[in-house]
């Protein structure tokens, strides 16, 4: 359960930031990953050149004392990088995930009061309703009214 104050940095943030930072950590993997293949291009031409210079010096075994390893360093750069950048991409998946249950949970509410507005709306059209029907009731009554007069003083007027 969320409590109120992560619910609220979650809603002071930009809208779709969750998307942004999982494209963050998805160009930082892809960045990564570059870095890890062209570190292991970099193994592989040091360890040709190794062959090639132990191939050239058969018989001498200081040759082969300049090895490097800045494509080992270079791989495991990228490697780190592209975890470091699935870390982020998850959490920016975390967050869109958590933004859209929020997003749900107003819409929610809102078709929520919005029901509640128009049930109270046909609760007073059914009431207005009854009290045409009421006036038109009345109005009958008093046109019967009308007529019963008219007929009793009319006729008393003309026989005087």
């Amino acid at each position: 359960m969320r409590v109120p104050e992560e619910e609220h940095f979650l809603t002071s943030l930009p809208p779709h930031i969750g998307d942004k930072i999982d494209l963050f950590g998805s160009m930082i993997t892809n960045i990564g990953n570059l870095l890890t293949i062209l570190g292991i291009a970099a193994e592989a031409q040091e360890v040709e050149q190794v062959e090639v210079e132990e191939v050239s010096a058969n018989s001498d075994t200081s040759a082969s004392g300049s090895e490097s390893n800045s494509g080992f360093i270079l791989s495991l750069f990228g490697a780190i990088l592209g975890a470091l950048g699935d870390l982020i991409s998850s959490s920016g998946t975390a967050i869109a995930i958590e933004e859209t249950i929020i997003l749900d949970k107003k819409a929610e509410q809102e078709t929520q009061e919005l029901n509640d507005k128009i049930k109270k709306m046909e609760n007073q059209i059914a009431l207005l309703q009854k009290d045409r029907n009421s006036l038109i009731t009345v109005t009958e009554a008093l046109k019967r009214e009308v007529i019963f007069l008219q007929n009793v003083i009319y006729p008393n007027l003309y026989q005087k």
